[in-house]
């Protein structure tokens, strides 16, 4: 007898308890579960057993929360610094950017990336260039942009995404003009990471961030 998958619903409903049970008190089970069919509707170009779409619904639903979170921990009192970088696929260029200054910044800042449109994962040499350099890229994945992630972020950088960005939703951005070069092989990515490396470091002084690491 073949043993079918279950049902995308289905696996959203057994999400949808596991995190409602993670956060007692804190979230409604409706909530969640609307947070985890819309992370699910958000993967569903990837709908398909090699992309591990459903896995990703799961933690992009977890970090959703976990920024709903730190707005509302943070909506009557200073906070450190929070940056969301957005690039098209969230598989490159804001991964690499989120990385160089989340190993600089304070363990009480708030880096993450997202894209427009998530690729199924992060590309192999982008991880590659990183630990070249001592950065680490453990437990990150490409997301989209959601409006969790957008109110979370003090500064929201686009580098270099002609794509509309509707989920911004008029929220202010700056963009660097960078363009992930893997036409040249690993050599063309380093290149684009050093780029990037110097743009975060002007970053990084304008937020009072120590750039001696970087």
């Amino acid at each position: 007898m073949t043993v079918q998958a279950p049902d995308a619903l289905a696996i959203a409903e057994r999400i949808t308890e596991r995190l409602t049970a993670r956060h007692p008190g804190e979230f409604s089970f409706e909530l969640v579960h609307e947070i985890v069919l819309d992370s699910l509707r958000r993967y569903r170009h990837l709908d398909h057993p090699s992309q591990h779409a459903r896995a990703l619904t799961a933690q992009l639903a977890s970090d959703r929360l976990d920024a709903l979170r730190w707005t509302s921990l943070h909506r009557d009192a200073p906070r450190p610094a929070s940056v969301l970088f957005v690039c098209s696929g969230n598989a490159g260029r804001s991964q690499l950017a989120a990385a160089v200054l989340r190993a600089a910044a304070p363990a009480d800042s708030r880096i993450t990336s997202a894209g427009d449109l998530p690729a199924a994962r992060i590309l192999p040499a982008v991880i590659e260039t990183l630990d070249e350099v001592g950065v680490a890229l453990f437990g990150e994945y490409p997301k989209p942009v959601t409006p969790e992630f957008v109110a979370a972020a003090d500064h929201i950088v686009v580098l270099n995404c002609n794509d509309r960005l509707d989920g911004l939703d008029g929220h202010p951005f700056r963009t660097w003009n960078i363009s992930l070069d893997s036409t040249s092989g690993k050599s063309g990515i380093r290149q684009t990471r050093d780029l990037i490396v110097a743009h975060v470091r002007e970053l990084a002084l304008e937020l009072g961030i120590d750039v001696r690491a970087l």
